[in-house]
């Protein structure tokens, strides 16, 4: 199967006049390119991702605390007013 799809590709590659071999093999440096550009976007993505999932993760913990003393302060409140 695999030997197949090597023979056509080469048959095809045989094929194809010399002028257009040419454009391709000035476009192969240029898709190589896009190629590293990508995988560098796809890490830094990747790597702010985790970045602000710490981020929330740590808000979320603040939140928590800031609610737990408002509460702690409604209670004291709520002493000195009957007071």
């Amino acid at each position: 199967m695999a030997e197949e799809v090597v023979s056509n590709l080469t048959d095809i590659i045989n094929a194809l006049s010399p002028q257009v071999v040419e454009r391709l093999g000035t476009l192969v440096p240029i898709f190589k390119a896009v190629g590293v550009v990508a995988l560098v976007y796809l890490l830094y993505v990747l790597v702010m991702g985790i970045f602000t999932f710490r981020r929330m993760k740590r808000m979320k913990y603040i939140e928590n605390k800031v609610n737990e003393i408002d509460r702690k302060l409604d209670k004291l409140l709520k002493i000195k007013r009957k007071k």
